[in-house]
């Protein structure tokens, strides 16, 4: 039997319980952001938590119209999952475009910092 995996912009619900601090805790929607490969070789995905906080921050982006989801995705928040270690169940697939909004702002996470140590 092939065990599904999540895809590029598949939402998901999953429980990463337990967790510590700022961390986003229980039975919750993620979205995964990682290229299939990730999943291919290493049997784990990256995922970007959604809350539906209210406070405002650029790394917060609204899910778009038209999904059952809702909320904001914390793009500062990003998690490794070995996701067949658990139980999950798929939600739906975001659209292209919002996607590709999603990935160019992760971006922004990685970029070198440009103060001076």
């Amino acid at each position: 039997m092939v065990k599904k995996i999540p895809m590029q912009g598949d939402i998901i619900k999953i429980n990463l319980d337990p967790k510590q601090g700022h961390e986003q805790k229980g039975y919750r929607p993620y979205i995964c952001l990682s290229h299939h490969l990730v999943s291919d070789y290493a049997n784990i995905a990256i995922f970007a938590p959604i809350s539906n906080t209210q406070r405002q921050y650029p790394l917060y982006i609204p899910l778009e119209e038209g999904t059952k989801s809702t909320g904001v995705v914390l793009l500062d928040q990003l998690v490794t999952i070995d996701y067949n270690a658990r139980q999950w169940s798929y939600v739906e697939t975001v659209g292209n475009g919002f996607l590709d909004k999603l990935l160019k702002t992760t971006i922004v996470v990685f970029q070198k910092n440009q103060r001076t140590l």
